[in-house]
């Protein structure tokens, strides 16, 4: 089984072409139904399948926001650590009567047909190129904030989804909030003057990752090689695989990327800026 680098998938469109053919590569698949199952899944066939794929932090928000909701069922659940996937599989059943199908690799959700939307929280080295197999594969996709780990991939993205004219969603979710969006559009009506400064501001205790003085174990439940993906696959240099994954630049972006993307956005919505930057300053450190 091989993966393309990052470096390879941000050089070219060929490169995803590329990429997307790795969908018929051998992979093992692991399922947790069986025919019973996929006759009660039968009664379903006319509301939307979702596939959620990542399910260890938002993603199982994903499940319990879908499954047996809005003419949706949670058809399937994918993520390479079968260690996390427990509670999202009991609420599925609680929600629809039914297990969903398990699969540790995307790939092998993308071969299925039947699945109509593809649900992303993955972490975020994993989100431009999974987004883009669903979207080429027929899906349409709703893929956690930040859209993508860099600039270049999202706007791969967003070109994806012009070209496979498939539904492409970010979760900025203050976008969403009823109380921000009646902010906003006060701030815009003018009845504060005109606004020229923006600044998010966001406080919040993050804890230490931890120092490790050598390579720590690899949780036994997980598919390691899957996990990394598209990036770097280098050994464990910190406590926790999951979650702090957000201070390791190959595979998160960040606080920038993790609560950052909410509060730029938001100030760029405010300001009704939605250009990139000219110039970015940085100036500061970890204080307090």
């Amino acid at each position: 089984m091989r993966f393309f680098d990052r470096r390879e998938f941000v050089q070219s469109s060929a490169a995803l072409a590329a990429a997307f053919a790795a969908l018929g590569s051998s992979a093992r698949p692991a399922r947790a139904t069986d025919k019973a199952k996929d006759n009660a899944r039968g009664s379903a066939q006319d509301r939307l399948r979702v596939a959620v794929v990542g399910v260890h932090g938002r993603g199982g928000e994903h499940v319990h926001a879908l499954a047996g909701k809005h003419n949706c069922v949670v058809a399937t659940i994918c993520d390479p650590d079968v260690g996390v996937i427990g509670p999202t599989m009991s609420h599925c059943l609680s929600a629809q009567g039914f297990l969903p199908r398990y699969e540790a690799d995307i790939r092998k959700v993308l071969e299925d047909k039947s699945i109509d939307i593809v649900s992303i929280a993955t972490p975020n080295h994993w989100h431009a190129l999974a987004a883009i197999w669903a979207m080429q594969a027929g899906k349409d996709v709703y893929v956690e904030k930040p859209v993508s780990h860099n600039v270049s991939e999202g706007r791969r993205i967003v070109e994806t989804a012009r070209a496979t004219r498939k539904i492409c969603q970010t979760g900025t979710q203050s976008r969403s909030s009823t109380g921000m969006r009646e902010a906003m559009e006060f701030l815009h009506s003018g009845k504060l003057g005109q606004v020229r400064l923006a600044r998010g501001l966001c406080y919040k205790r993050r804890g230490s990752i931890g120092k490790v003085e050598k390579p720590q174990p690899i949780p036994k439940t997980i598919d390691y090689d899957l996990w990394c993906g598209p990036a770097p696959k280098k050994p464990l240099m910190r406590q926790k695989l999951h979650y702090d994954w957000h201070w390791i630049w190959d595979y998160g972006n960040g606080d920038l990327g993790n609560q950052g993307i909410h509060e730029m956005d938001k100030a760029r919505w405010g300001l009704g800026k939605m250009e990139l930057a000219k110039s970015v300053l940085s100036v500061g450190g970890r204080f307090g």
